[in-house]
């Protein structure tokens, strides 16, 4: 099993993108924004996307946190030394970028066939829990030039959409986080009474909260995460997965969350050369 992973620098930001398809203001550039309801909309359900930098980027994922992919559709990555570079130095080929639940006899004739932890659904449903994480994970490679393709032939919505991308270098620790990490479904909807006694509900929306502690951390792994968290604080958001490349993709997928750090806890030292840290990240 993989360890914990944190994108903490988000190289797409720096980037000039262009995309091959888009809907009138639903641009490519609405995905260096973090409102999630600035999104990019394609015209059909194929879309590439290009990436270029100044200078050399160091690449270990692509993710879009918000799309309206379905679980069958694909990814594929490819990352250039150079602009106009005929050979790519990385090509992921065609990946599940939000894969199904593994099959399993007994759930035959009672989950929905591609079943999967997220309620599948356009930027509408994003405030209320519903859309799915595309993430493509690789050994990182350095580049000026990526293109991305995202293919979901199948989609009902006839185009795709997406309301973020990330792409980066991750942080890894040695020692992954303590067992009991928690996945909080915060929902701001407030109940109330009528004047007849009824209770009512004022919906709001939900979000994630994901609850970590690294309590066996080792020197350079400490001197790592107190420099992401002095430079992100609680203004800049994360990538964050608790399982990344898990043979699960419905455990990776709900553990999976872009968000902020809502927490700034004391490092504390449990025992020698060893650290400890609470790490709290709330879903943008």
């Amino acid at each position: 099993m993989k360890n914990l992973r944190i994108i903490y620098d988000n190289a797409a930001d720096r980037a000039t993108l262009a995309t091959s398809t888009a809907a009138g203001d639903l641009a490519a550039g609405n995905l260096q924004s973090d409102i999630k309801t600035d999104i990019y909309r394609s015209t059909g359900t194929r879309a590439t996307f290009v990436l270029s930098w100044p200078v050399a980027e160091r690449i270990g994922c692509v993710a879009f946190p918000f799309t309206n992919l379905t679980s069958g559709g694909a990814m594929r990555v490819r990352l250039y030394a150079m602009p106009g570079d005929g050979a790519p130095v990385l090509d992921t080929g065609w990946v599940r970028a939000c894969a199904p639940a593994p099959f399993a006899p007994r759930d035959f004739g009672i989950l929905p066939l591609a079943f999967n932890a997220y309620r599948w659904g356009g930027v509408g449903t994003w405030g209320g829990g519903g859309g799915a994480a595309a993430v493509a994970w690789f050994d990182p490679a350095r580049g000026r030039h990526m293109v991305i393709d995202l293919d979901d032939g199948q989609n009902p919505q006839g185009y795709l959409e997406a309301g973020r991308l990330v792409a980066g270098d991750y942080w890894s620790p040695q020692c992954n986080a303590d067992y009991g990490a928690g996945l909080q479904n915060q929902d701001s909807s407030a109940h109330f009474r009528n004047e007849a006694g009824d209770l009512l509900t004022q919906k709001g929306n939900t979000s994630n909260k994901l609850t970590l502690q690294l309590s066996h951390l080792q020197a350079d792994d400490r001197m790592r995460l107190a420099r992401i968290l002095r430079d992100n604080a609680k203004h800049t958001p994360m990538l964050v997965s608790l399982f990344p490349e898990n043979p699960d993709p419905v455990l990776e997928q709900e553990y999976t969350v872009y968000g902020k750090a809502s927490n700034l806890g004391a490092v504390t030292t449990p025992y020698f050369g060893t650290y400890a840290f609470p790490l709290e990240i709330e879903g943008i």
